[in-house]
């Protein structure tokens, strides 16, 4: 599988902290430091730049379906993170770095797979002190023109590192592919996996269609084989999932991208929900929210997400997941909601999450 390939791409050298946050994101949109991994795989360029804002896009790329056939909501976490950790970067002085401490998306419509078609990604500053920052990003589905997703995220401020290293004198542009500009690139490769047909989600319950995935009577989505994410157990209301740390996740400070451990925990969240739904009713995630305890290394080795439901009323289910590292060490705590969506399709495709008719009043 792609993920279990090695990675390209590469880091900056340690003097690169000797310039500030704008003039580090400058030399990387010039091409004057390495294109991290994670930019060759989900290929997630700059688009806009400027202090106190930052925007990215990547494309709505069939690799990133589920079993429904859409783009999976967490992948919306891995562009949110950009915009949202690159703005709060622009305004960060020589030397001073940052982790995200929490990120919250609202996810507004499905989005159909569409090689041609791009998700961008507009963040913007709205606080910035010495040991908090926040930011805002609005994600829209270029396709259609249409806002697909908000997201905010808290990041912590880490105090200049000391020793601060003299700047580079020179930082000469790298010859180095851009990302997706070549045939193999992971996204420009025939697709492996595939959507389950209507007809699998009219006659099986989620839980069903879940363990018939495991048995391998069912096939993988294409996230699947792009990035090894997987359910690992289900039960009724709880859902275990993977995904392993692969190189190719890595951002230019060398560890996980957030937004991946969210991405885990999204996808654990609404497996744990899908797996109480009935046939012929279809899911949509409604919202996520990520507290990150530490960071994540690509050692390839495994993530787990352990998600269970925590209410479930009529049309929406509220689920919690813990994601831990492969020592059993919590990484971070998530909790996330669903709408159960009888008759509908389950690509939901040409619908609007949480409209007037739809909301679960009261919870019951």
């Amino acid at each position: 599988m792609i993920w279990q390939e090695p990675a390209p791409g590469g880091y900056p050298p340690p003097e690169l902290f000797g310039l500030s946050g704008i003039e580090r994101m400058r030399a990387g949109w010039e091409s004057r430091m390495p294109v991290p991994p994670i930019a060759y795989l989900v290929e997630m360029p700059f688009r806009e730049l400027s202090v106190g804002h930052a925007a990215f896009d990547m494309p709505a790329s069939p690799w990133f379906t589920n079993s429904a056939g859409v783009v999976t909501a967490g992948m919306l976490a891995v562009l949110a993170d950009a915009p949202l950790g690159g703005s709060i970067h622009t305004q960060c002085p020589p030397g001073v770095t940052f982790t995200t401490a929490e990120l919250s998306l609202t996810f507004l419509r499905p989005i159909r797979a569409d090689p041609d078609a791009r998700i961008s990604g507009s963040g913007h500053v709205i606080h910035h002190g010495r040991s908090v920052a926040l930011s805002e990003a609005f994600m829209i589905n270029e396709g259609s023109d249409e806002l697909v997703c908000h997201g905010t995220s808290r990041c912590s401020m880490f105090p200049p590192v000391d020793p601060l290293p003299d700047p580079p004198e020179e930082l000469p542009v790298i010859e180095q592919p851009y990302p997706g500009s070549e045939p193999d690139s992971p996204l420009r490769r025939p697709l492996e996996g595939e959507a389950l047909d209507d007809e699998v989600f009219a006659r099986m319950g989620g839980l069903e269609i879940v363990r018939a995935q495991l048995a391998g009577d069912l096939p993988m989505p294409p996230l699947h084989y792009l990035t090894g994410i997987r359910p690992v157990e289900v039960s009724e209301g709880r859902a275990t999932c993977a995904l392993p740390c692969s190189p190719w996740l890595a951002t230019s400070f060398r560890t996980v991208q957030g937004g991946f451990t969210a991405l885990l925990g999204e996808f654990a969240l609404t497996m744990s929900i899908f797996t109480t739904a009935k046939p012929g009713v279809a899911i949509a995630p409604l919202d996520l929210k990520v507290n990150f305890l530490r960071p994540v290394f690509p050692d390839m080795r495994d993530l787990t997400a352990e998600a269970e439901v925590i209410h479930g009323g009529r049309q929406i289910a509220i689920a919690s997941c813990r994601i831990t590292n492969a020592d059993g060490k919590p990484v971070a705590l998530a909790t996330g909601s669903a709408m159960y969506l009888p008759g509908r399709p389950a690509n939901m495709i040409g619908e609007e999450f949480g409209s007037a008719t739809d909301r679960d009043e009261g919870g019951a």
